[in-house]
């Protein structure tokens, strides 16, 4: 494309005149920003569910469990953390070769937020409290979201030499 040329599509890539070098697509841009606020919306979550701890443990407890029952349930705030600080820096990583173009990263990135959506709906249907409810969904409206991103044409253009 010729960099005198109108474009149409404010979306499409354009390419530096004097370096020679391909400009960010706004989808690819539009990603960046997307998936660091899914990281900042799962820390959220995260300390959501240190504070909430108790009500988890209450929530997903047998309803039959007897009154002589002497077994102390588990705290979930370890395993949380653990979960979100290895699925956040998988993230980022798949999002920093992403950003340098790599088209696997672009691929693998959208892996790992179809299972993540997955796994966030699986959440769901344990029947979490009722604060969980609206961040939860906002996630996944940001995994559609960013799956959708991924896959527009200027990104493709973005990621494929």
């Amino acid at each position: 494309m010729d960099v005198s040329e109108h474009r149409s599509d404010p979306t499409d890539a354009a390419v530096d005149p004097v370096v020679g070098t391909v400009e960010r697509p706004r989808s690819v841009t539009r990603v960046v920003q997307l998936v660091w606020a899914l990281v900042l919306l799962g820390a959220a979550l995260t300390v959501l569910a240190a504070v909430l701890d108790d009500e988890i443990i209450r929530s997903t407890q047998a309803a039959g469990v007897s009154a002589d029952d002497t077994r102390v349930p588990p705290s979930f705030t370890p395993v949380i953390v653990v979960l979100y600080v290895v699925v956040a820096v998988l993230v980022l990583v798949l999002l920093a070769f992403f950003s340098g173009g790599h088209n696997w990263a672009r691929h693998s990135l959208a892996a790992t937020l179809v299972l993540l959506a997955l796994a966030t709906v699986a959440t769901l249907l344990t029947g979490p409290p009722v604060a969980f409810l609206a961040p939860v969904a906002a996630t996944l409206v940001l995994d559609a979201l960013l799956v959708h991103l991924l896959y527009r044409p200027a990104t493709t253009a973005y990621v494929t030499p």
